[in-house]
């Protein structure tokens, strides 16, 4: 008889899991059923059109992408967040998903034991230096936590991109029709990529003082192939995490200069909103 604990679905397999722990990142194909997939695209089409958003006809209705965006078209990120198709077992609160973060958390972080008692199977480490050093990037200040029972769904906005070409299309058009006169100094384009940066602030980090969330892992469900160069997709820099700590410790502030003659400068923190940091080109190279 199968085990009531044996979940009905494949986990990761230690050589995935290594790979997370290395990389910083996973990716892993076929997550989803074609069927799931058709549902999910179904369900996303009819969100749009609830806001006047026609997926087959883009070049008329595409304009109205804009008012569900309050990044101004960053990311091609639209703020819809509960609708069923996405909050329900397929995507969001899929059990399988869960379960592989699960392993994950196990294996790529230790747990702050302030009362002393050790999780079975885990070390104690009531600091970054208690652990050795190619394992510190394990470390973090949040206090203890078990991988093996807990975790929620943080339900966030998902990601609409249209082609380039469209977006570039549609977004003076968009504009010569707003009424706002300072529209005309945004962004010509409906959509543009997101900035590097990072969903952590690296002033907050290491300490939990007034910390409400904390990002642990970051999942994405793509329900699109996009496999063809330059046509867009997710980057991330492989093995970053390993150096994320130290890199927080020497990063660079910006400087602003207030007196072009003079010269004359004054160093401020790197800017963080929330969690999000941008990546600076100069100072963060």
């Amino acid at each position: 008889m199968t085990s009531t604990t044996t979940p009905p679905f494949p986990l990761l397999t230690p050589q995935q899991i290594d790979t997370f722990v290395q990389d910083g990142l996973l990716v892993v194909d076929n997550f989803l059923r074609p069927d799931q997939v058709a549902v999910a695209h179904d369900g996303l089409a009819a969100s749009l059109a609830r806001h006047g958003v026609d997926v087959n006809d883009l070049e008329r209705t595409g304009h109205h992408l804009a008012a569900l965006s309050s990044t101004g078209g960053s990311g091609g990120v639209l703020d819809l967040f509960y609708d069923e198709w996405k909050v329900n077992e397929t995507i969001a609160l899929n059990p399988q998903l869960l379960a592989w973060t699960q392993q994950l958390w196990k294996a790529a972080y230790y747990y702050s034991e302030e009362d002393g008692s050790a999780i079975e199977g885990q070390r104690k480490a009531k600091a970054m230096e208690d652990l050795p050093a190619h394992e510190q990037f394990k470390w973090h200040p949040y206090g203890p936590f078990d991988p093996d029972h807990g975790g929620y769904a943080y339900i966030d906005r998902f990601c609409y991109r249209i082609p380039t070409a469209l977006s570039d299309t549609i977004g003076p058009q968009q504009q010569s029709s707003s009424s706002d006169a300072k529209s005309s100094k945004k962004n010509k384009t409906l959509q543009r990529s997101l900035t590097p940066h990072l969903d952590c602030c690296p002033d907050t980090f290491a300490t939990a003082a007034g910390k409400t969330k904390w990002r642990p892992i970051q999942c994405f469900i793509s329900l699109t192939d996009n496999l063809e160069p330059n046509t867009g997709g997710f980057e991330a820099v492989k093995g970053f995490h390993r150096e994320f700590h130290t890199w927080t410790q020497n990063r660079a502030p910006t400087v602003v200069v207030h007196d072009k003659q003079t010269g004359q400068t004054k160093s401020i923190p790197a800017p963080c909103i929330g969690e999000y940091t941008h990546i600076r080109p100069t100072q963060d190279a």
